[in-house]
C-alpha cells in the first residue's frame, strides 16, 4: 500500500499506517516514515485514555499535530467522529470510528491481530453473561439490553467502566444493571412494579450469568438428553476409525520392536 501524504508546517511527510493494540485491547494506530528502506516511527494517530473502547474506535492524538489530524482523517476517508469528547489535562480528545476496511487494507496483519485481541478482551472476558443475555433476548418476549461497556462516561466524570450493561424485561417489569467497578462485580435488579432494588455482589464473572438465568428457569426451553439409541449410533460412527487407529499403532510398535531386536543381534 502506498504511503499517505501528510503536510505540516510546510513539510510533506509520506506516512505509513500500522495497526496495533494497547494493553486493554483498544485500537492503536501508529504512523511511520520510510527512511533508506526502513520504517521509522513518526507519531501515533490515537491515544489511550483508559477503559475499553468499542471496535474500531479510538481518541485522536492532538499533542504534536494539533487539529491537523482531523482534516487528514476526513480527507483520506479513514474515519468519522462518534460525537464523544473526553478532556485529559486540559485537552479535548475527540473519539473517531475508523474505517475498518481501510485499516485492513493498509495493514492486514496488524488489523487481524487487533480484531482478535479485542474480541478476546470484550467478548470472552464476559462471554457467559453475553450468551445469557442473547438467550433471554431470543426466548423472553421484549427482553432487550444495551451495552455501554468501555465508552459511556460516569455521571460527573470522564471515567468509563469495563462492564456496564443495562437490560430491560417489560413483561416482568424488571430492569437489570451489570457493572464492574474496580474488582467488584455487581448486578442490580430494579422491580418497577414493586419499586424495589436488589444488589448482588459476585466473586466470578460466570456467576453473573448463572444468577441471571436462575430467574428464568421455567421460561427457557429445555433440550432433552440423548436417548440410548442415539448414543449408540454416535458411538458406532467412531468405532471403526478408532479400531483402525489402534491396529495401525500396534503394527507400528511391532515393527519398531523387530528393528530393535535385529540391531541388537548385529551388534
Amino acid at each position: 500500500m502506498q504511503p499517505i501524504p501528510f503536510k505540516m508546517k510546510g513539510t510533506d511527510y509520506a506516512i505509513t499506517i500500522k495497526v496495533a493494540t494497547y494493553s486493554e485491547g483498544n485500537l492503536a494506530i501508529k504512523l511511520y516514515q520510510e527512511n533508506f528502506g526502513q520504517l521509522i516511527f513518526w507519531d501515533t494517530l490515537t491515544t489511550n485514555l483508559g477503559g475499553l473502547r468499542p471496535k474500531d474506535c479510538g481518541f485522536v492524538n492532538t499533542k504534536t499535530t494539533g487539529k491537523r489530524f482531523y482534516a487528514w482523517i476526513k480527507r483520506n476517508g479513514l474515519g468519522e467522529p462518534t460525537g464523544q469528547i473526553r478532556s485529559e489535562n486540559g485537552v479535548d480528545n475527540v473519539e473517531y470510528l475508523f474505517n475498518s476496511k481501510k485499516l485492513k487494507k493498509l495493514d492486514p496483519d496488524g488489523y487481524t491481530y487487533y480484531s482478535r485481541r479485542l474480541k478476546g478482551e470484550l467478548g470472552r472476558q464476559y462471554e457467559r453473561l453475553y450468551l445469557a443475555l442473547r438467550r433471554l433476548a431470543n426466548h423472553v418476549p421484549h427482553f432487550h439490553y444495551t451495552d455501554y461497556s468501555g465508552w459511556r462516561k460516569l455521571q460527573g466524570s470522564d471515567d468509563t467502566l469495563p462492564l456496564w450493561i443495562e437490560a430491560e424485561d417489560p413483561a416482568h417489569c424488571l430492569r437489570y444493571i451489570f457493572e464492574q467497578r474496580g474488582i467488584m462485580l455487581r448486578t442490580t435488579i430494579i422491580n418497577c412494579e414493586a419499586q424495589t432494588v436488589q444488589h448482588y455482589i459476585h466473586r466470578r464473572k460466570e456467576d453473573m450469568a448463572t444468577n441471571l438465568l436462575s430467574f428464568y428457569q421455567g421460561e427457557l426451553p429445555v433440550y432433552p438428553p440423548w436417548s440410548e439409541d442415539r448414543r449408540r449410533q454416535s458411538d458406532t460412527r467412531h468405532e471403526n476409525p478408532l479400531i483402525q487407529t489402534f491396529k495401525e499403532t500396534a503394527e507400528i510398535r511391532q515393527q519398531a520392536g523387530k528393528k530393535k531386536k535385529s540391531q541388537k543381534r548385529r551388534t
